[in-house]
């Protein structure tokens, strides 16, 4: 393993290193080296290191540092209206989310290539289309199948694995609704299937990032377990589309009515099956351990629940969950879920963009990572980016950055609670954020109202910091790649 990390480390500093004279970012804080080469974030990239070290950099350097010759990263909130509002390009980076080698509105680079898709996007996923009756039906389907693990877990006094049946959840959901109701997976009923696909993305996400950042190397050290998974993965959803038939309340058929071709359309449902199941899991799975680390704010969090839950009708597990609409209102469920997403954005890494063609000034707005009020020129062309890890933890908009504390986003004053959200970046920012926001939103909260409606988390003996320590990859997850969690009915 070592000598194989060394061999392609050492292909990337062949190809990364560009020494030359009069750089553009010279004068742009950051190490030395950087100035010089890409190997560096090359190196804290493959490592997985990535987001803790352009957090470092910023702790020591300031709100913009430089990463290479040809990138840089800012961290202060005012910077997201120039990148992301105001839409500059995707870097070639995005590349690496093409399915099928067609390109999908989130690896769409520019512009006048994603506005056409977007429209669609945004009618399929409005607050209002993933708000009627069917789509919460199917939710209340899939955790009334997933009841079963909960209510065993509670008889044998046996912790179990949350984030595979987490992933499991969410899977069946989001395929229920890219294929429609009737035509999703059954995960959390089919285990050694769940295992077998989902084994197939997670070989994916090792070597995912040598594609977008040793382009010319990719074919001679793609690992072929890589290739072989990602063939399987993609014809796996081609053959779910087609199985389907196209039904009226599938993804795939209202795409293909918005003008999209076969190909299309299934590109842009395998890169929402991919980030549909895996950030939700995670996001679930990160806030049930810190709940059962706090169980005063489990309390907190219970007590608002039940206090809208009713009694079960005897037949469905969750005919004890009001309607969405009335889960949609709780505050302190909102707070639980926005801290949880500050702290574990299941992306926490730089989303790059690239500066336009006449380049442009930055000036620092205020930030706690550095005093440095220097205007600096940045050429166009550079590539350059905020990463939400770094965002999250900026202690002048977030004090004790690192502790969970849900009553932030209920206590703080209206100019505070405006610039957290103004920070706020687990679903991205400007036009181009999560198109999925509403539909992992929807998820999350019924999921977490289903849990503790009824139970009470307590950790397992197997789960400890060091397993639950983030990896840092552009979408993270736990250390052990599990969470072991007791659910105690009371």
């Amino acid at each position: 393993m070592l000598a194989a990390a060394i061999a392609v480390l050492g292909l990337a500093g062949l190809v990364g290193f560009s020494l030359f004279t009069g750089s553009p970012l010279s004068n742009i804080p950051g190490p030395a080296i950087t100035a010089f080469t890409d190997v560096w974030i090359l190196i804290n990239t493959y490592f997985e290191r990535r987001n803790r070290y352009i957090h470092e950099l910023h702790q020591k350097y300031g709100p913009l540092v430089r990463l290479s010759p040809h990138e840089v990263s800012v961290s202060d909130p005012g910077s997201i209206k120039h990148i992301y509002i105001n839409n500059f390009d995707k870097s070639k980076f995005y590349f690496l989310f093409d399915n099928y080698g067609v390109t999908n509105a989130f690896s769409a680079i520019e512009k006048k290539v994603h506005a056409p898709k977007r429209r669609v996007m945004h009618q399929l996923y409005s607050k209002t289309a993933v708000s009627v009756p069917g789509l919460e039906d199917c939710i209340r389907e899939r955790l009334d199948r997933a009841a079963y693990y909960f209510e065993q877990s509670h008889k044998e006094t046996k912790a179990i694995d949350i984030l595979q049946l987490f992933r499991s959840i969410a899977m069946d959901v989001v395929t229920a609704f890219q294929f429609g109701a009737d035509h999703g997976t059954d995960f959390i009923r089919n285990p050694l299937e769940r295992d077998l696909i989902l084994g197939k993305y997670r070989v994916q996400t090792r070597s995912w990032f040598i594609g977008p950042y040793l382009p010319s190397l990719a074919k001679y050290i793609l690992p072929k377990a890589f290739v072989e998974s990602l063939m399987f993965t993609d014809q796996w959803n081609l053959d779910n589309m087609h199985r389907s038939g196209f039904p009226p309340d599938s993804a795939a058929k209202k795409l293909i009515d918005g003008g999209f071709s076969e190909l299309e359309a299934a590109s842009e449902i395998a890169d929402h099956v991919v980030a549909g199941h895996e950030t939700t899991a995670i996001a679930l799975t990160y806030l049930c351990w810190h709940l059962a680390k706090h169980p005063e704010i489990q309390e907190r969090l219970k007590a608002e629940i039940r206090a809208v839950s009713g009694p079960s009708d005897g037949q469905s597990p969750s005919s004890v969950l009001p309607a969405f609409k009335d889960l949609d209102r709780l505050p302190y469920l909102a707070a639980v879920l926005q801290e949880t997403l500050r702290l574990y954005a299941p992306i926490p890494a730089s989303e790059p963009r690239v500066v336009p063609p006449s380049g442009i000034w930055y000036s620092p707005s205020s930030s706690e990572y550095g005093s440095n009020e220097s205007r600096y020129f940045i050429p166009g062309g550079v590539v350059i980016s905020v990463q939400p890890w770094t965002l999250h933890r900026d202690p002048s908009v977030f004090p004790d950055p690192e502790m969970f504390d849900p009553d932030r986003w209920i206590k703080s004053d209206s100019e505070t609670l405006h610039k957290m959200n103004k920070s706020f970046m687990a679903f991205g920012a400007g036009i181009r954020m999560c198109v999925g926001m509403n539909l992992a939103m929807e998820d999350l909260k019924f999921i977490t109202a289903f849990i503790f409606c009824k139970y009470t988390v307590k950790l397992g003996a197997e789960t400890t910091d060091d397993s639950m320590y983030m990896i840092d990859r552009y979408s993270t997850r736990p250390k052990a790649n599990a969470c072991y969690i007791e659910f105690e009915e009371q």
